[in-house]
């Protein structure tokens, strides 16, 4: 395997050529490897590349796979090829444009075309795992984040509306990590069935367990098991909440007075009810998924409506829907708790998704410390038992929902 540092520019031409349009030159632009994937898929190279078209610049950002001992020809015939184009200028600024605000300048930006937002004066929040940052967004944090993702993805709904084009990619799947979750779902499920035990939880066991089976069984073609909603109100999901994705800027006694939403590299097409659940039972407090679940939707349907209003956009995401959409995508939230285990886990993640991935399965070792850590115990107990209380386990296990 070439090492990436010692990738060419032309090595990567070489290896491009029958993946991309005929005639064009391209140069490189950017390259970076995205952290976070070695321990189970070897590297992700980020490349961005700009070629001109017809006179137009233009650019394309590419994700490539470089598996373990893997060579670079090997990799390259597993080459994601993302056209980031009509999502960088067409979605993706005028949506970060929407949130800036006059008194936040100047910003400093970074990464794609140099329109993403990092401020030094924005922190970050939500709890990311190990020795890093665990505390939850608290109830008044929410808000703001809600508003600005109901933004974002009125916006991006009405793109989809006026260029249907947009919509050809449909999503973007990366099937090199399926292997991971397959094992990351065995795993967590001895660690969550004996939580639940512990905690006198016991009704839930039967369903866990069968919920479960579905996601071992996961595969290349999973997304034929989520049912996007029938009357097609389809978004941008901008990936994950919890790292460099959403920063809050606060201001005068502590309040928030600015969010900004990163990161849309991950994108894929969704609705908003995977997001809204996503951001919920990963990036909240116990508290506030026990007690304000009405309370949080209903504040993110009223700004997601108001928006699509606003930038007169006719359909309009109701309640009813939103509750149809739960089955819908039920057997994404199962899953979305085996992922807030492994974000809440109190040791070392990185180190822990690599002996999952290599199938150690040492799980006494990782059962005792994260069973006897309150906030995993807390957390993770009430996702379940949200899914419960909404129906998803039923779901789940309908004809319907796989």
């Amino acid at each position: 395997m070439i090492p990436f540092q010692n990738i060419t520019d032309q090595d990567v031409i070489n290896e491009m050529k029958e993946c991309l349009p005929k005639g064009d030159k391209f140069q490189i632009e950017e390259s970076s490897i995205v952290e976070g994937y070695q321990h189970y898929v070897g590297d992700i190279i980020r490349l961005v590349l700009k070629y001109e078209e017809e006179g137009i610049e233009n650019k394309k950002f590419l994700v490539l796979k470089v598996p373990k001992n893997d060579d670079l020809a090997a990799a390259f015939s597993k080459l994601e090829l993302i056209v980031r184009e009509p999502f960088v200028y067409e979605v993706i600024i005028p949506a970060i444009n929407e949130y800036l605000d006059e008194t936040l300048s100047p910003l400093y930006y970074k990464t794609i075309d140099s329109k993403i937002i990092v401020l030094e004066d924005l922190v970050k929040i939500g709890y990311d795992g190990g020795e890093n940052n665990r505390q939850p967004y608290s109830l008044n944090q929410c808000f703001p984040v809600l508003k600005a993702l109901a933004h974002f993805h009125a916006t991006t709904h009405k793109l989809c509306q006026t260029k249907p084009h947009l919509l050809e990619p449909k999503m973007f799947h990366y099937s090199s990590v399926l292997e991971f979750r397959q094992v990351l779902t065995e795993f967590w499920e001895t660690i969550l069935l004996e939580l639940l035990s512990r905690n006198n939880e016991c009704s839930l066991i039967p369903k866990l367990k069968k919920a479960n089976v579905y996601l071992r069984k996961e595969n290349d073609d999973a997304a034929a098991k989520v049912h996007y909603s029938n009357f097609n109100f389809y978004i941008l999901n901008h990936g994950d909440f919890r790292k460099d994705n959403i920063l809050l800027k606060y201001g005068s006694n502590n309040v928030v007075d600015g969010v900004k939403i990163l990161d849309f590299q991950t994108c894929f097409w969704s609705t908003p009810v995977y997001d809204f659940m996503y951001f919920f039972m990963l990036s909240t407090s116990v508290e506030i998924i026990e007690n304000h679940f009405e309370k949080l939707l209903n504040w993110y349907l009223e700004c997601l409506n108001e928006k699509l209003n606003e930038i007169n956009c006719a359909q309009a995401y109701h309640k009813q829907e939103f509750m149809a959409d739960i089955k819908n995508v039920s057997l994404c939230f199962i899953n979305f708790v085996n992922v807030n285990a492994l974000m809440l886990c109190p040791l070392d993640r990185n180190k822990l998704s690599g002996e999952i991935f290599q199938k150690q399965k040492n799980y006494e070792y990782y059962m005792e410390a994260c069973l006897k850590d309150q906030l995993f115990v807390s957390s993770v107990l009430s996702d379940l038992k949200l899914c419960d209380k909404l129906g998803i386990f039923e779901n789940i296990l309908s004809n319907d929902a796989v």
